[in-house]
């Protein structure tokens, strides 16, 4: 009977040790994960275009590369920034929302830049200056998934990653700012340094859901 009970507390000995070197093995397997994004995707693109076809703005060589999307709130400060450090402070710019009207104009008196220079500069700026008017285009039955999943996730994992981010508008004001085309988004305040940084908070944090993405062109 003892020779017997020895043998089995011995079976289940070794089986036990085999299972935690298993388990150990396991866990030194590192998870599989996705690598960073490179390459603009479709809505960044068709972003780029709008923006770039609605100022005619240049292309070619002298095109200055675009970091992220700005939201309608952040555009025209971005264009502004733009031009007045592609100007030396020599420009200031007016822009309409959302009809994506601009007009512009020279500052003091010197010879440059002129009126051609000026020109460049300003769609130059505006190739640089993608627009993501997404929200405008969605269907008024989609805002209170739009307004859901700002306030419960977007603005929550912007938050989480450090970006600055104010309060979200009581849901009479969200709408209201739909309705008047002028839309309060979590990423009003987001600035990244780098296009790769945008590709990495924009993937973590997309700033339309999957839900709403399908429902509206890119273009």
């Amino acid at each position: 009977m003892n020779g017997r009970a020895g043998v089995r507390s011995g079976s289940l000995a070794a089986a036990a040790a085999a299972l935690l070197i298993l388990l150990g093995a396991c866990a030194t397997v590192p998870a599989a994960t996705t690598p960073p994004r490179t390459a603009p995707n479709a809505a960044e693109r068709a972003a780029v275009e709008r923006t770039t076809r609605a100022f005619e703005a240049e292309t070619g060589d002298a095109r200055l590369p675009w970091v992220q999307l700005w939201t309608s709130a952040e555009f025209p400060h971005a264009m502004q920034r733009c031009v007045g450090d592609q100007s030396l402070g020599q420009l200031s710019v007016r822009l309409g929302l959302p009809e994506l009207s601009l007009s512009y104009g020279i500052i003091g008196s010197g010879s440059w830049p002129d009126e051609a220079a000026a020109a460049r500069i300003v769609a130059r700026c505006a190739a640089a200056t993608p627009l993501d008017d997404r929200v405008l285009r969605l269907e008024r039955s989609d805002w209170d998934a739009l307004y859901s999943y700002e306030l419960t996730i977007l603005r929550p994992c912007l938050l989480a990653r450090g970006y600055p981010v104010s309060r979200i508008p009581s849901r009479s004001d969200f709408e209201r700012g739909l309705s008047s085309q002028h839309p309060w988004s979590p990423y009003d305040e987001v600035i990244v340094p780098t296009r790769f940084a945008w590709y990495a908070v924009s993937d973590a944090c997309p700033p339309l859901p999957v839900s709403l993405r399908s429902g509206v062109s890119d273009g």
